[in-house]
């Protein structure tokens, strides 16, 4: 197999390709304000991604956020659709949305816009969040509440709880909402749903491995992860959604291109690391140029721990000994991925701590459910005669490679 085209052939299109889909899990926020009576009434102000709204409002497709302000029609499609999707229910008749206006928001991957609500009788209040489920299923909507004076609570909506009493209601079902078992589910349902976490995460397990090996591996990413979420949570660093989504991309493609390299000759390797020298030389020009949103020091500075990890390699009589390096640096990244969908609630401070906990403790669960169901398999089918081990990292590797590719391609350049 003529590994130089194999590389080059998917480096070409992933960083010729226009933008794309890609992105990080479909994910939503609304802030809720609450006034119970004899005749409720709330303020809401809902952020969604507008890659997703691109799936559900016809005519966005090709448009950036930028061009709204000239395109009425499209504004007016985009307030009837989130006011459609995102109601408050009054003993189960939808309340009255007024007019949304916009409302800024940090970057412009999203678009917030807020509205009031006026219910004409009391009742039982409910709410309704089943916005993009229709395109994406495993859509997951964050919402804060404050009802009266009370203190805020966090309800989270997936497909199987659309529709949810008002946290802080007298005998609502839902009213432990917030609460540290919540942020653990939702910690699991993001890595189980993450699917370019996965994909890494399996990488780093598909060269056959000790369970000891294994071990180091999860501890690195583990540890490093829970740093750099408590890190972007807590604010005290904050980059871009977009190039840390670009950046977890990229981090795929080294861990399949390390892969390979284990199970190749010297020249292909040599190979190999010229790829992926092209790759990061092509990516931080780009982002010098200005053409990408992510910072050409990251890249940088990436790229070098790269190549010196990948020069070392050669060197270790057990190359697998030291990928813990590979997933704990790596792992910083990936935390602030994790970060992002906390941070996109601005939960307050009081709620800060056993948000980190609840959801850090989530993540691990899933993690280790996935290695628990994922190790035995692999090795497995790495326990075979030597061609089919060949077959299964290489080809695995592959898979892995056009996927971190067309993360990072699409997500760089959309």
């Amino acid at each position: 197999m003529r590994w130089g085209a194999a590389i080059l052939a998917p480096l070409a299109l992933a960083v010729l390709a226009g933008p794309a889909s890609g992105h990080g899990r479909s994910t939503s926020t609304a802030a809720w304000e609450i006034r119970s009576g004899e005749a409720p009434e709330a303020t809401v102000r809902v952020q969604v991604m507008w890659s997703d709204l691109q799936r559900v409002v016809p005519g966005l497709a090709g448009l950036r956020p930028e061009a709204l302000p000239g395109r009425g029609d499209l504004v007016a499609a985009i307030d009837v659709y989130l006011t459609d999707h995102y109601a408050l229910l009054a003993a189960g008749e939808r309340c009255t949305p007024s007019r949304p206006h916009a409302s800024p928001v940090p970057e412009t991957t999203h678009l917030a816009r807020r509205w009031r609500i006026e219910c004409r009788a009391a009742g039982s209040l409910r709410i309704r969040a089943d916005g993009f489920v229709e395109a994406t299923p495993g859509h997951l909507h964050l919402a804060r509440l404050r009802v009266d004076d009370a203190a805020p609570v966090e309800r989270v909506f997936v497909l199987a709880t659309l529709e949810q009493p008002v946290a802080g209601e007298a005998g609502a079902d839902g009213e432990h909402a917030g609460s540290l078992v919540d942020f653990v589910r939702l910690g699991v349902e993001h890595i189980v749903t993450g699917y370019d976490h996965l994909v890494f995460l399996l990488a780093l397990l598909l060269v056959g491995v000790s369970l000891l090996e294994v071990a180091t591996v999860v501890t690195g990413f583990t540890v490093a992860h829970s740093i750099t979420l408590a890190l972007g949570v807590l604010g005290v660093v904050q980059p871009q959604a977009a190039a840390v989504e670009a950046l977890i991309g990229l981090s795929i493609v080294v861990v399949a291109l390390e892969n390979t390299s284990l199970t190749v000759s010297p020249a292909t390797r040599r190979m190999l690391l010229g790829s992926l020298i092209l790759l990061f030389l092509v990516s931080t020009a780009a982002a010098l140029a200005g053409l990408t949103g992510i910072p050409a020091a990251a890249l940088a500075g990436i790229g070098l721990f790269s190549l010196c990890y990948f020069a070392i390699l050669p060197r270790v009589a057990r190359p697998f000994r030291l990928r813990w390096l590979l997933a704990f640096v790596f792992g910083l990244i990936h935390g602030f991925g994790f970060a992002g969908i906390l941070t996109e609630m601005e939960l307050p401070t009081a709620r800060l701590a056993a948000a980190l906990l609840g959801f850090n403790v989530g993540v691990e669960l899933g993690q280790l459910a996935i290695v628990v169901l994922a190790w035995p398999v692999l090795r497995v089918l790495l326990g075979g005669p030597a061609p089919r081990r060949l077959l299964v990292v290489q080809g695995g590797s592959a898979a892995v490679l056009a996927a971190g590719l067309y993360w990072f391609g699409s997500r760089a350049l959309g």
